[in-house]
Protein backbone atom coordinates (compact mmCIF):
# COMPACT_ATOMS: atom_id res chain seq x y z
CA UNK A 1 0.00 0.00 0.00
CA UNK A 2 1.40 3.38 -0.94
CA UNK A 3 1.51 5.80 1.92
CA UNK A 4 0.03 9.26 1.69
CA UNK A 5 2.44 12.12 2.17
CA UNK A 6 1.91 15.19 4.30
CA UNK A 7 3.50 17.90 2.21
CA UNK A 8 6.96 17.82 0.68
CA UNK A 9 9.18 15.37 2.47
CA UNK A 10 12.36 16.95 1.14
CA UNK A 11 15.77 15.40 1.27
CA UNK A 12 16.49 13.19 4.27
CA UNK A 13 19.01 14.89 6.49
CA UNK A 14 21.60 12.96 8.44
CA UNK A 15 20.59 11.81 11.89
CA UNK A 16 22.97 12.77 14.70
CA UNK A 17 24.05 10.56 17.55
CA UNK A 18 22.22 12.64 20.14
CA UNK A 19 20.77 10.00 22.44
CA UNK A 20 20.04 9.18 26.04
CA UNK A 21 22.00 6.23 27.39
CA UNK A 22 19.72 3.15 27.37
CA UNK A 23 19.10 0.91 30.36
CA UNK A 24 20.80 -1.91 28.46
CA UNK A 25 24.11 -0.16 27.88
CA UNK A 26 25.85 -1.14 24.70
CA UNK A 27 29.60 -1.16 24.12
CA UNK A 28 30.94 2.42 23.89
CA UNK A 29 32.46 3.73 20.71
CA UNK A 30 36.22 3.22 20.32
CA UNK A 31 38.20 5.77 22.28
CA UNK A 32 39.99 8.46 20.32
CA UNK A 33 42.66 10.85 21.52
CA UNK A 34 41.13 14.04 22.91
CA UNK A 35 42.83 17.18 24.14
CA UNK A 36 42.40 18.06 27.80
CA UNK A 37 40.19 20.94 28.85
CA UNK A 38 42.30 24.01 29.62
CA UNK A 39 40.88 26.53 32.06
CA UNK A 40 42.58 29.87 32.51
CA UNK A 41 45.99 30.98 31.22
CA UNK A 42 49.53 31.42 32.41
CA UNK A 43 50.64 30.08 35.79
CA UNK A 44 47.03 29.92 36.98
CA UNK A 45 45.93 27.62 34.15
CA UNK A 46 44.66 24.16 34.93
CA UNK A 47 43.90 21.21 32.70
CA UNK A 48 41.26 18.51 32.98
CA UNK A 49 41.59 15.27 31.04
CA UNK A 50 38.76 14.29 28.70
CA UNK A 51 36.61 11.37 29.82
CA UNK A 52 35.33 8.88 27.25
CA UNK A 53 33.02 6.75 29.37
CA UNK A 54 30.26 7.03 26.79
CA UNK A 55 32.38 7.28 23.66
CA UNK A 56 32.37 11.09 23.37
CA UNK A 57 34.65 13.61 25.14
CA UNK A 58 33.22 14.98 28.38
CA UNK A 59 34.57 16.86 31.35
CA UNK A 60 33.49 16.96 35.02
CA UNK A 61 31.07 19.67 36.04
CA UNK A 62 33.37 20.43 38.96
CA UNK A 63 35.82 21.95 36.46
CA UNK A 64 33.62 25.05 36.60
CA UNK A 65 34.91 25.73 40.10
CA UNK A 66 37.90 27.29 38.35
CA UNK A 67 35.55 30.19 37.58
CA UNK A 68 34.14 30.41 41.10
CA UNK A 69 31.13 28.21 40.42
CA UNK A 70 29.31 26.42 43.22
CA UNK A 71 28.78 22.83 41.98
CA UNK A 72 26.59 20.54 44.06
CA UNK A 73 24.98 17.14 43.63
CA UNK A 74 21.19 17.17 43.27
CA UNK A 75 18.32 14.79 42.59
CA UNK A 76 18.30 15.87 38.94
CA UNK A 77 22.05 15.30 38.57
CA UNK A 78 23.78 18.49 39.66
CA UNK A 79 23.12 22.15 40.32
CA UNK A 80 25.60 24.86 39.44
CA UNK A 81 25.58 28.48 40.56
CA UNK A 82 27.80 30.50 38.22
CA UNK A 83 27.82 34.15 37.09
CA UNK A 84 24.48 34.68 38.83
CA UNK A 85 22.73 31.82 37.02
CA UNK A 86 21.35 28.55 38.37
CA UNK A 87 22.15 25.69 36.02
CA UNK A 88 20.40 22.35 36.59
CA UNK A 89 21.99 19.32 34.94
CA UNK A 90 19.66 16.43 34.19
CA UNK A 91 21.53 13.14 34.35
CA UNK A 92 21.08 10.88 31.29
CA UNK A 93 19.48 13.65 29.25
CA UNK A 94 20.81 15.76 26.35
CA UNK A 95 19.58 19.00 27.90
CA UNK A 96 19.91 21.18 30.98
CA UNK A 97 18.16 24.25 32.30
CA UNK A 98 19.65 27.68 32.97
CA UNK A 99 17.39 29.79 35.19
CA UNK A 100 14.52 27.53 34.14
CA UNK A 101 15.17 27.86 30.39
CA UNK A 102 15.71 24.61 28.49
CA UNK A 103 19.05 24.30 26.68
CA UNK A 104 20.00 21.40 24.38
CA UNK A 105 23.28 19.51 24.15
CA UNK A 106 24.85 17.37 21.44
CA UNK A 107 25.35 14.51 23.92
CA UNK A 108 23.79 13.55 27.26
CA UNK A 109 24.96 14.62 30.67
CA UNK A 110 25.86 11.53 32.70
CA UNK A 111 27.27 10.44 36.05
CA UNK A 112 30.16 8.02 36.47
CA UNK A 113 31.76 7.12 39.80
CA UNK A 114 29.81 9.84 41.57
CA UNK A 115 31.04 12.52 39.14
CA UNK A 116 28.72 14.37 36.75
CA UNK A 117 30.14 14.91 33.25
CA UNK A 118 29.24 17.45 30.59
CA UNK A 119 30.05 17.13 26.86
CA UNK A 120 32.74 19.27 25.24
CA UNK A 121 30.11 21.40 23.52
CA UNK A 122 29.00 22.87 26.86
CA UNK A 123 32.46 24.27 27.53
CA UNK A 124 33.52 25.20 24.00
CA UNK A 125 30.26 26.68 22.74
CA UNK A 126 27.59 27.27 25.34
CA UNK A 127 29.63 28.89 28.14
CA UNK A 128 31.41 31.56 26.04
CA UNK A 129 28.18 32.31 24.16
CA UNK A 130 26.16 32.59 27.38
CA UNK A 131 28.73 34.72 29.23
CA UNK A 132 30.57 36.72 26.54
CA UNK A 133 31.45 39.45 29.05
CA UNK A 134 33.01 36.96 31.46
CA UNK A 135 34.50 34.11 29.40
CA UNK A 136 36.38 33.74 26.13
CA UNK A 137 38.16 31.06 24.12
CA UNK A 138 41.81 31.97 23.63
CA UNK A 139 44.10 29.53 21.84
CA UNK A 140 41.77 26.71 22.77
CA UNK A 141 41.61 27.61 26.46
CA UNK A 142 38.51 28.86 28.28
CA UNK A 143 39.59 31.91 30.28
CA UNK A 144 38.12 34.68 32.42
CA UNK A 145 38.15 37.99 30.59
CA UNK A 146 39.08 39.78 33.79
CA UNK A 147 42.38 37.86 33.78
CA UNK A 148 43.19 38.68 30.14
CA UNK A 149 45.41 41.55 28.99
CA UNK A 150 43.70 44.03 26.60
CA UNK A 151 45.48 42.64 23.51
CA UNK A 152 44.33 39.11 24.25
CA UNK A 153 40.77 40.35 24.77
CA UNK A 154 40.78 41.96 21.32
CA UNK A 155 42.16 38.77 19.79
CA UNK A 156 39.45 36.69 21.44
CA UNK A 157 36.74 39.04 20.23
CA UNK A 158 37.92 38.92 16.63
CA UNK A 159 38.66 35.18 16.45
CA UNK A 160 36.03 32.71 15.33
CA UNK A 161 34.85 30.20 17.87
CA UNK A 162 37.03 27.10 17.83
CA UNK A 163 36.95 23.70 19.58
CA UNK A 164 38.83 23.29 22.82
CA UNK A 165 42.32 21.93 22.34
CA UNK A 166 43.36 20.54 18.99
CA UNK A 167 40.72 20.43 16.27
CA UNK A 168 38.69 17.24 16.14
CA UNK A 169 39.32 15.01 13.14
CA UNK A 170 36.92 15.27 10.25
CA UNK A 171 33.77 13.32 11.02
CA UNK A 172 33.40 10.29 8.76
CA UNK A 173 30.34 10.08 6.57
CA UNK A 174 27.41 8.54 8.40
CA UNK A 175 26.29 5.12 7.25
CA UNK A 176 22.77 4.18 6.17
CA UNK A 177 22.31 2.64 9.61
CA UNK A 178 23.24 5.94 11.27
CA UNK A 179 20.82 7.79 9.03
CA UNK A 180 17.89 5.45 9.69
CA UNK A 181 14.68 6.61 11.27
CA UNK A 182 14.22 4.00 13.97
CA UNK A 183 10.62 3.19 14.86
CA UNK A 184 9.77 0.71 17.62
CA UNK A 185 6.17 -0.51 17.37
CA UNK A 186 4.69 -2.08 20.49
CA UNK A 187 1.54 -4.19 20.09
CA UNK A 188 -0.11 -4.07 23.50
CA UNK A 189 -0.70 -7.21 25.59
CA UNK A 190 -0.24 -10.70 24.07
CA UNK A 191 -0.09 -14.37 25.06
CA UNK A 192 -2.04 -15.07 28.26
CA UNK A 193 -2.71 -11.33 28.58
CA UNK A 194 -5.67 -10.73 26.26
CA UNK A 195 -6.08 -7.12 27.31
CA UNK A 196 -9.63 -5.81 27.20
CA UNK A 197 -12.27 -8.14 25.76
CA UNK A 198 -15.32 -6.64 24.11
CA UNK A 199 -18.68 -7.79 22.78
CA UNK A 200 -18.43 -10.84 20.59
CA UNK A 201 -15.13 -11.81 22.18
CA UNK A 202 -13.01 -9.17 20.41
CA UNK A 203 -9.64 -9.24 22.16
CA UNK A 204 -7.41 -6.20 22.48
CA UNK A 205 -4.24 -8.25 21.97
CA UNK A 206 -5.42 -9.39 18.51
CA UNK A 207 -6.41 -5.92 17.37
CA UNK A 208 -3.16 -4.31 18.49
CA UNK A 209 -1.05 -6.94 16.77
CA UNK A 210 -2.98 -6.53 13.52
CA UNK A 211 -2.44 -2.76 13.50
CA UNK A 212 1.22 -3.09 14.52
CA UNK A 213 2.01 -5.50 11.68
CA UNK A 214 0.30 -3.24 9.16
CA UNK A 215 2.15 -0.17 10.43
CA UNK A 216 5.48 -2.01 10.30
CA UNK A 217 4.82 -3.06 6.69
CA UNK A 218 3.96 0.51 5.66
CA UNK A 219 7.10 2.00 7.19
CA UNK A 220 9.35 -0.76 5.86
CA UNK A 221 8.08 -0.06 2.37
CA UNK A 222 9.59 3.43 2.58
CA UNK A 223 13.33 4.17 2.29
CA UNK A 224 15.22 5.26 5.37
CA UNK A 225 13.24 3.44 8.06
CA UNK A 226 14.44 0.78 10.47
CA UNK A 227 11.40 -0.83 12.09
CA UNK A 228 11.27 -3.12 15.12
CA UNK A 229 8.30 -4.88 16.72
CA UNK A 230 8.32 -5.72 20.42
CA UNK A 231 6.17 -8.69 19.43
CA UNK A 232 5.23 -10.02 16.00
CA UNK A 233 3.20 -12.99 17.26
CA UNK A 234 0.74 -13.78 20.03
CA UNK A 235 3.34 -13.88 22.80
CA UNK A 236 3.82 -12.24 26.18
CA UNK A 237 6.50 -9.55 26.54
CA UNK A 238 7.12 -7.95 29.92
CA UNK A 239 5.96 -4.35 30.20
CA UNK A 240 9.39 -3.45 31.54
CA UNK A 241 11.21 -5.24 28.72
CA UNK A 242 9.41 -3.34 25.97
CA UNK A 243 11.07 0.07 26.53
CA UNK A 244 14.36 -1.67 27.26
CA UNK A 245 14.22 -3.39 23.90
CA UNK A 246 13.42 -0.03 22.31
CA UNK A 247 16.52 1.52 23.86
CA UNK A 248 18.65 -1.38 22.69
CA UNK A 249 17.39 -1.07 19.12
CA UNK A 250 17.85 2.67 19.21
CA UNK A 251 21.55 2.05 19.87
CA UNK A 252 22.42 5.65 20.73
CA UNK A 253 20.99 7.04 17.50
CA UNK A 254 18.92 10.19 17.64
CA UNK A 255 16.08 9.58 15.20
CA UNK A 256 13.99 7.07 17.13
CA UNK A 257 10.35 6.77 18.23
CA UNK A 258 8.35 4.37 20.41
CA UNK A 259 4.66 3.81 19.56
CA UNK A 260 2.56 1.54 21.79
CA UNK A 261 -0.77 0.50 20.25
CA UNK A 262 -3.84 -0.33 22.35
CA UNK A 263 -7.63 -0.49 22.32
CA UNK A 264 -9.49 1.31 25.09
CA UNK A 265 -12.17 0.01 27.44
CA UNK A 266 -14.70 1.54 29.79
CA UNK A 267 -17.49 0.42 32.13
CA UNK A 268 -19.67 2.79 30.15
CA UNK A 269 -20.44 0.99 26.86
CA UNK A 270 -21.28 4.32 25.22
CA UNK A 271 -17.70 5.61 25.66
CA UNK A 272 -16.07 5.90 22.25
CA UNK A 273 -13.33 7.60 20.29
CA UNK A 274 -9.55 7.73 20.23
CA UNK A 275 -6.89 9.32 22.40
CA UNK A 276 -3.10 9.36 22.59
CA UNK A 277 -1.12 9.40 25.84
CA UNK A 278 2.33 10.59 26.83
CA UNK A 279 4.15 9.69 30.03
CA UNK A 280 3.45 11.98 32.97
CA UNK A 281 1.38 12.15 36.12
CA UNK A 282 -2.32 11.58 35.50
CA UNK A 283 -4.40 14.73 35.92
CA UNK A 284 -7.91 13.27 35.87
CA UNK A 285 -9.73 10.21 37.14
CA UNK A 286 -10.22 9.09 33.53
CA UNK A 287 -6.48 9.25 32.80
CA UNK A 288 -5.73 7.30 35.99
CA UNK A 289 -8.30 4.64 35.08
CA UNK A 290 -6.79 4.06 31.63
CA UNK A 291 -3.28 3.80 33.08
CA UNK A 292 -4.39 1.39 35.81
CA UNK A 293 -6.05 -0.88 33.26
CA UNK A 294 -3.06 -0.98 30.91
CA UNK A 295 -0.56 -1.27 33.78
CA UNK A 296 -2.44 -4.31 35.11
CA UNK A 297 -0.57 -6.32 32.47
CA UNK A 298 2.45 -6.11 34.79
CA UNK A 299 0.81 -8.89 36.81
CA UNK A 300 1.89 -11.29 34.04
CA UNK A 301 5.55 -10.34 34.48
CA UNK A 302 7.99 -12.60 36.27
CA UNK A 303 9.29 -11.89 39.77
CA UNK A 304 12.35 -10.04 38.52
CA UNK A 305 10.24 -7.70 36.43
CA UNK A 306 7.82 -7.17 39.28
CA UNK A 307 10.68 -6.04 41.49
CA UNK A 308 11.37 -3.37 38.90
CA UNK A 309 8.20 -1.61 39.98
CA UNK A 310 10.56 0.25 42.31
CA UNK A 311 12.42 1.52 39.24
CA UNK A 312 9.12 2.63 37.74
CA UNK A 313 8.14 4.53 40.90
CA UNK A 314 11.55 6.18 41.09
CA UNK A 315 11.64 7.33 37.48
CA UNK A 316 8.06 8.53 37.55
CA UNK A 317 8.62 10.50 40.75
CA UNK A 318 11.63 12.14 39.12
CA UNK A 319 10.06 13.00 35.78
CA UNK A 320 12.34 15.66 34.42
CA UNK A 321 12.87 14.83 30.77
CA UNK A 322 11.30 17.95 29.32
CA UNK A 323 13.23 17.36 26.11
CA UNK A 324 11.34 14.17 25.30
CA UNK A 325 8.06 15.14 26.97
CA UNK A 326 7.64 17.99 24.50
CA UNK A 327 8.62 15.80 21.56
CA UNK A 328 6.23 13.06 22.69
CA UNK A 329 3.42 15.60 22.91
CA UNK A 330 4.17 16.73 19.34
CA UNK A 331 4.01 13.15 18.09
CA UNK A 332 0.77 12.51 20.00
CA UNK A 333 -0.79 15.64 18.51
CA UNK A 334 0.13 14.53 15.00
CA UNK A 335 -1.32 11.07 15.62
CA UNK A 336 -4.59 12.54 16.85
CA UNK A 337 -4.81 14.81 13.84
CA UNK A 338 -4.36 11.95 11.37
CA UNK A 339 -6.79 9.62 13.17
CA UNK A 340 -9.39 12.38 13.21
CA UNK A 341 -9.47 12.38 9.40
CA UNK A 342 -11.46 9.15 9.27
CA UNK A 343 -12.31 7.89 12.76
CA UNK A 344 -16.08 7.79 13.41
CA UNK A 345 -15.62 8.36 17.13
CA UNK A 346 -14.81 11.62 18.91
CA UNK A 347 -11.29 13.00 19.20
CA UNK A 348 -10.62 12.64 22.93
CA UNK A 349 -7.35 14.55 22.65
CA UNK A 350 -3.78 14.19 23.89
CA UNK A 351 -3.61 13.00 27.49
CA UNK A 352 -1.00 12.03 30.02
CA UNK A 353 -0.73 9.17 32.48
CA UNK A 354 1.91 7.00 34.22
CA UNK A 355 2.11 4.06 31.81
CA UNK A 356 4.69 1.44 32.77
CA UNK A 357 5.35 0.63 29.11
CA UNK A 358 6.48 4.22 28.42
CA UNK A 359 8.80 4.47 31.41
CA UNK A 360 12.44 4.33 30.44
CA UNK A 361 11.95 4.66 26.68
CA UNK A 362 14.67 7.21 26.01
CA UNK A 363 13.05 8.65 22.92
CA UNK A 364 9.74 10.33 22.05
CA UNK A 365 7.12 7.78 23.13
CA UNK A 366 3.33 7.61 22.89
CA UNK A 367 0.55 5.17 23.68
CA UNK A 368 -2.35 5.24 21.21
CA UNK A 369 -5.81 4.07 22.29
CA UNK A 370 -7.27 3.44 18.84
CA UNK A 371 -10.94 2.85 19.79
CA UNK A 372 -13.08 1.36 22.57
CA UNK A 373 -13.35 -2.40 22.49
CA UNK A 374 -16.09 -2.04 25.12
CA UNK A 375 -18.25 -0.02 22.72
CA UNK A 376 -20.42 -2.35 20.58
CA UNK A 377 -20.02 -0.29 17.39
CA UNK A 378 -16.29 0.18 17.76
CA UNK A 379 -15.84 -3.46 18.81
CA UNK A 380 -17.21 -4.40 15.38
CA UNK A 381 -14.90 -1.88 13.74
CA UNK A 382 -11.63 -2.82 15.47
CA UNK A 383 -11.15 -6.32 13.95
CA UNK A 384 -11.87 -5.19 10.41
CA UNK A 385 -8.98 -5.07 7.96
CA UNK A 386 -10.20 -1.76 6.54
CA UNK A 387 -10.15 -0.04 9.92
CA UNK A 388 -6.77 -1.48 10.89
CA UNK A 389 -5.34 -0.37 7.54
CA UNK A 390 -6.57 3.17 8.06
CA UNK A 391 -5.21 3.36 11.61
CA UNK A 392 -1.83 2.10 10.42
CA UNK A 393 -1.84 4.59 7.56
CA UNK A 394 -2.69 7.46 9.91
CA UNK A 395 0.10 6.57 12.30
CA UNK A 396 2.63 6.18 9.49
CA UNK A 397 1.81 9.64 8.15
CA UNK A 398 2.10 11.13 11.67
CA UNK A 399 5.47 9.44 12.16
CA UNK A 400 6.81 10.71 8.85
CA UNK A 401 5.60 14.24 9.52
CA UNK A 402 7.19 14.13 12.98
CA UNK A 403 10.60 13.20 11.60
CA UNK A 404 10.29 15.78 8.82
CA UNK A 405 9.54 18.63 11.22
CA UNK A 406 11.85 17.96 14.18
CA UNK A 407 15.19 19.43 13.24
CA UNK A 408 16.95 18.47 16.48
CA UNK A 409 17.05 14.88 15.19
CA UNK A 410 19.34 15.85 12.28
CA UNK A 411 23.11 15.89 12.19
CA UNK A 412 23.51 19.26 10.52
CA UNK A 413 21.76 20.95 13.43
CA UNK A 414 23.85 19.22 16.09
CA UNK A 415 27.30 19.26 14.53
Amino acid sequence: MKRASSGSRGVRRAASRVALIPFLLLAPAPAVAQAPLTLGSGPAASTVAAALHRGYPSYPATALRAFGADVRSAAEGARILVFGDTIVLHSLAPFFTANGQLEHLAHPVYAEGGVVYLPRQFFSEWLPARYPDSLALVDGALVLRSAMPPAATRTADSAAAEPLGTPAPTRPALSARDLARVVVIDAGHGGPDAGAVGPGGVREKDVTLGIALRLAALLRSQPGYEVHLTRATDTLISLFDRPRLANQWKDERAAALFVSIHANSSRDPSASGFETFILSEARTADERAVAERENAAASYDDVESAVQQDEFAFILSDLRNEFYVHASHDLATLAQGELARFHPGPDRGVKQAPFVVLVGAFMPAVLVETAFVSNPAEARLLPSSAFQDRVAMALSVAIEHFFDTHAYLTAEDSQ
